[in-house]
């Protein structure tokens, strides 16, 4: 049997292909013992976080107990939100955030409506593996949102890059592959 992996796009015009470019390399990279799924979440520079809710909801349905995710940028942020405020049926086998937005309402970014309570962060890693990869030349996201994160989930994994950019498509990234495999 495969092991199922959802990705979540990040957010933005143009997101859902330019992040095709990370779901088609883990698809190249993980082989055919993993069955991805890259679903094309609504909205563009107009996103609400209960749209982006319902489509999880109805994702983590299809991928059932045992799955993996990997999100993109804002996505990341919204898995987190989900998990942190929604009851699931379903036991993720591990998470996996590239390049997210830190959305704790503590934080610089968390006035909108994909902020989460920052106490929940660290529910959130004890109840699954949780990675994280940020690059220090993110065009997009600042370097220290990872640092926001890591403090408020001490039992997360963090990986740091000098030269990733925000979209971590630029160059291989066997590190992800690698911790995928690892589960």
């Amino acid at each position: 049997m495969a092991n199922k992996v959802l990705i979540v796009q990040g957010a933005g015009e143009g997101a859902h292909l330019e992040d095709k470019a990370l779901a088609d390399y883990l698809g190249a990279a993980l082989g055919p013992e993993y069955l991805l799924t890259y679903p094309k979440f609504p909205g563009l520079e107009t996103i609400a976080y209960d749209a982006w809710r319902d489509q999880l909801r109805d994702e983590l349905e299809k991928l059932g107990n045992g799955g993996l995710i990997v999100a993109h940028s804002l996505g990341g942020s919204a898995v987190l939100k989900y998990f942190s405020e929604e009851a699931t049926a379903c036991a993720i086998a591990g998470l996996f955030l590239v390049a997210p937005p830190y959305k704790g309402n503590d934080g610089e970014w968390g006035t909108d409506d994909f902020a989460m309570d920052a106490g929940a962060a660290s529910r959130l890693s004890a109840a699954m593996p949780i990675f994280i990869y940020h690059s220090r030349d993110d065009e997009w996201v600042p370097f220290a949102h990872l640092a926001q994160w890591t403090s408020k989930m001490p039992g997360m994994v963090a990986r740091q890059f000098d030269d990733r950019g925000h979209s971590f498509t630029g160059k291989s990234f066997v590190e992800l592959v690698d911790d995928i495999r690892a589960l």
